[in-house]
């Protein structure tokens, strides 16, 4: 039951097109870590009937189907405190049944759930650490439910201490605010020193009611008047910078990354244009992982004589 003792919503694991063709799962309904451009949380407080962050229901939990892979979370943070112990009793059950696991957060991952997937190291996908500015002010005013900038960043170093694959997330960065190249080279050489392998990065985008409440926040004022295209995305558009913008800095980000041995994503299903573009990997999944996962499928396959399967994250969408 929530705090007025109705029942609350069930977790349940979905397959979600918009993210790479993967399944998804959200511990809770809405997410209190409030950051003022996220509207994904809005909408699934709203599609759960809740009016505050409310932890989902995990006590059927033994009838989920666990699915090949999974990401969490795609409209809260699996991190958040309401999601703490759910997401590590869902980890848990997942990794146990040989689900593969994606994580990004802004929160901190406790102790005992780092342990856990380093007990199941070879499922992880890897997890994103989501910090775009080193900027206390701003982060306090965007990100007002996170914690502190470099206490994320902290965790970039514990999951490279067990050997887990780490990515420093800069998702989203505001034109002007964020994405000047000495802070950005800033960010890639921290996150290359705290022992991360890769760098994803993806410009803010917006729309309607989320557009207008950007708007209103004095620090991002300047950021939106520069919000002046439609970009095509999975399952519509909205507004965000111009794509020249977006692949200059993008091309910078990735120069600076393999500068420090590191590799640069984005996310094309945030627009369409640059995954068409073809100048960057352009995938929400790890594809360095995947790509290991397939080389192995198939060296164990000849080894056995058979035809290879198509390993984890690379089959077809199941049909609807």
């Amino acid at each position: 039951m929530d705090s007025n003792g109705q029942p609350r919503p069930s977790v349940t694991v979905s397959f979600e097109p918009r993210f790479c063709a993967n399944h998804v799962v959200d511990l809770t309904a809405g997410c209190s870590f409030g950051c003022l451009y996220c509207p994904f949380a809005a909408v699934g407080a709203r599609l759960r009937g809740v009016s505050r962050p409310t932890a989902l229901d995990l006590s059927r939990l033994n009838e989920l189907t666990p699915p090949p892979s999974v990401f969490l979370s795609p409209a809260s943070d699996a991190f958040a405190p309401q999601a703490v112990e759910s997401t590590h009793t869902l980890l848990s059950y997942l990794l146990s049944r040989g689900t593969t696991v994606g994580i990004v957060t802004k929160g901190i991952v406790p102790e005992r759930t780092l342990a856990l997937l380093a007990d199941y190291r070879p499922q992880v996908e890897g997890v994103a650490v989501g910090v775009t500015s080193l900027d206390d002010h701003r982060n306090t005013v965007l990100e007002p439910g996170c914690p502190p900038a470099r206490p994320r960043l902290d965790n970039i170093d514990r999951l490279a201490d067990r050997g887990l694959p780490a990515a420093l997330r800069l998702d989203p960065l505001f034109p002007v605010l964020d994405d000047r190249p000495g802070a950005l080279t800033a960010l890639v050489e921290e996150a290359a020193r705290r022992g991360a392998s890769a760098v994803t990065a993806t410009y803010v985008f917006a729309w309607g009611r989320y557009l207008r409440r950007l708007r209103r926040e004095p620090l991002v004022a300047e950021s939106c008047r520069l919000l002046t295209e439609r970009a095509p995305m999975e399952g519509g558009r909205a507004f965000s910078v111009p794509l020249a913008r977006k692949l200059d800095t993008y091309g910078f980000l990735a120069e600076v990354a393999s500068g420090h041995g590191l590799s640069f994503n984005t996310c094309g299903c945030k627009d369409l244009r640059v995954r068409e573009s073809g100048l960057f990997s352009a995938s929400c999944r790890n594809t360095w992982f995947l790509e290991e996962r397939k080389e192995a499928v198939i060296r164990n396959a000849a080894r056995r004589g058979q035809a290879p399967v198509a390993p984890l994250g690379l089959r077809a969408a199941p049909r609807s």
